[in-house]
């Protein structure tokens, strides 16, 4: 990976196969939500010791649980899950409860007397290093649940992912806003023949997109569209280009990196 640059996990909206969910690697330690880590990273999902995730819902969150399951005895580092505290908190009751699956942040790594998975809650519009050249944002977006997307930055150059999301409000305003976000990847869950369902499930369609996309007052950005449903990926493939315009977007695939 080039410094200025991640990796795309997953890609689209729903599992199914050959079609991972939504994640974003930003270093060989550290990703943007567990939709597929899995398949796409296999023994090297071990390595992962920080999880930023945009909102709780399960194509974000999925392969948590199994990273920790698959690679138990091989994991030396606490696996760090850090998100919204709506996020954090949806995930301590719905989801590792011992119930659905096992409470890890109360199981010790194997020979260590540090737990599996520590929790961390983070605020919208605050800035968090990385490290010296590296920052992440999260940023208010407009879903079912408590929700973010995130600014990342490398070298004061950075990508805006708005993550799942029905307004583009504060994400135009923040684009238009700050010149150092070079990218914006976008979510695009279903054709525009289905747009009553965007809107009660708080999704995109192409039509809605450039929509509101016509707002934005530059030019000068790359835009990537991910989170597509894979059942109406071609329908939605057509309709972007149709919508597109000047836009130019790139349509991203599970494997795929962008460069900004």
């Amino acid at each position: 990976m080039y410094e200025n640059s991640i990796k795309i996990l997953g890609a689209y909206g729903t599992k199914a196969k050959g079609f991972g969910t939504t994640s974003f690697m930003l270093d060989a330690g550290t990703v943007i939500d567990a939709g597929n880590l899995l398949n796409a990273l296999a023994e090297n999902s071990l390595h992962v010791e920080y999880i930023y995730l945009t909102h709780s819902h399960l194509d974000h969150i999925s392969d948590i649980a199994y990273i920790v399951d698959n690679y138990f005895l091989q994991r030396r580092k606490t696996l760090h899950i850090i998100g919204l505290p709506q996020t954090i908190q949806a995930l301590k009751k719905h989801f590792f409860n011992d119930t659905i699956w096992p409470d890890f942040s109360k199981i010790p790594l194997e020979g260590s007397e540090e737990m599996s998975i520590r929790y961390r809650d983070i605020y919208c519009n605050e800035r968090y290093t990385l490290n010296n050249k590296t920052t992440i944002m999260p940023i208010e977006t407009d879903h079912t649940v408590p929700s973010c997307g995130y600014i990342y930055k490398v070298n004061n150059r950075g990508v805006l992912i708005t993550a799942d999301t029905l307004s583009l409000e504060n994400i135009i305003n923040r684009l238009d806003n700050d010149r150092e976000i070079k990218s914006l990847v976008v979510e695009c869950s279903f054709p525009s023949s289905m747009e009553n369902l965007a809107k009660v499930s708080k999704h995109l369609t192409p039509k809605l997109l450039f929509e509101a996309l016509q707002k934005l007052q530059r030019d000068d950005m790359r835009l990537y569209i991910n989170h597509i449903k894979p059942s109406y990926l071609k329908e939605i493939t057509e309709e972007i280009e149709e919508f597109g315009g000047n836009f130019r977007p790139i349509i991203l695939k599970d494997g795929d990196f962008i460069n900004f």
